[in-house]
């Protein structure tokens, strides 16, 4: 099995590649050094000798903040960039697979949101990622997008590592302050590979939720990294208007893998399970 990954160098990425390589498969690894995504020639350049038999885009400008700022390479990086690996891994006869949001389902539920809920994105990255899962639909049939989000996992030296980037908050701060009106579900790199390889071996098409079960708010979860990392740093529960953002954010990004649970191909655990599971490995 031949497989192109793009973003593989960011924490999602880099657990997906490992997860393909412990199967013996080839991988052939992008990122935004060795591909432009929102240029169709180079596209077809990098991928097409490779003949690959699976392409996973991973990749995206992810900063929801930066791409209200930005818009044209919100665009270019999540729609024009999804087009072109869609309609290339179509070209090459090669199956596809989109890392969506949980963000696209905006407001509207308190409840976790499953794939037969409506989307209404509330901020331009998710309006973006929204487009690009139509992009993947339009241009290819034998397609594969998972939604997920609040992503925790990767090398502690990786720039988006959330549970680094709150221990060192907890070793310099006397306080720490958390949105308790900010829900969702707290998804670990490692399983959601695991998952993908799963879901890549059984062959399945379609549009899937998959985040680790449960959901929590941004203080629930941030509580249970400073007690798993045994770090006494006081936490105070505030309003998320505590944290003034340009993008306007859901209340509410708790998703229900309704499709995979429904099918016999859930195999993602507990949130905190996962958690406790990322810190004895990490912080032993």
């Amino acid at each position: 099995m031949k497989i192109a990954v793009t973003g593989a160098s960011g924490i999602l990425g880099t657990d997906i590649v490992k997860a393909l390589k412990n199967q013996g498969w080839e991988v052939l690894e992008f990122n935004s050094k060795n591909i432009v995504l929102e240029d169709l020639a180079d596209v077809r350049q990098r991928l097409s000798p490779f003949r690959p038999d699976i392409v996973i885009h991973s990749a995206a400008m992810t900063n929801v903040d930066l791409c209200e700022d930005d818009r044209d390479a919100a665009v270019k990086t999540n729609v024009i960039g999804t087009h072109n690996m869609a309609l290339v891994a179509a070209e090459v006869g090669a199956r596809m697979v989109y890392i969506s949001s949980c963000g696209v389902y905006g407001n509207g539920k308190t409840e976790p949101y499953n794939e037969l809920d409506a989307t209404h994105p509330l901020n331009f990255h998710h309006f973006t990622k929204l487009a690009g899962e139509q992009r993947v639909i339009d241009h290819h049939h034998r397609y594969l997008i998972l939604r997920t989000g609040w992503l925790f996992g990767g090398d502690v030296t990786q720039r988006k590592n959330f549970v680094e980037a709150r221990r060192r908050e907890a070793t310099t701060a006397s306080v720490l302050k958390s949105a308790g009106d900010k829900f969702g579900s707290p998804t670990y790199t490692v399983d959601l590979a695991r998952q993908l390889v799963f879901l890549l071996q059984q062959e399945v098409y379609g549009l899937f939720n998959a985040v680790n079960s449960g959901g929590a708010s941004r203080y629930d979860y941030v509580a249970e990294i400073l007690n798993l990392l045994q770090l006494k740093t006081p936490l105070e529960k505030v309003d998320s208007n505590a944290f003034p953002r340009r993008a306007n954010m859901p209340d509410n990004e708790v998703l229900d893998n309704m499709y995979l649970r429904l099918r016999g191909f859930d195999q993602m655990r507990d949130w905190r399970a996962a958690l406790a599971d990322y810190i004895t490995t990490n912080y032993a």
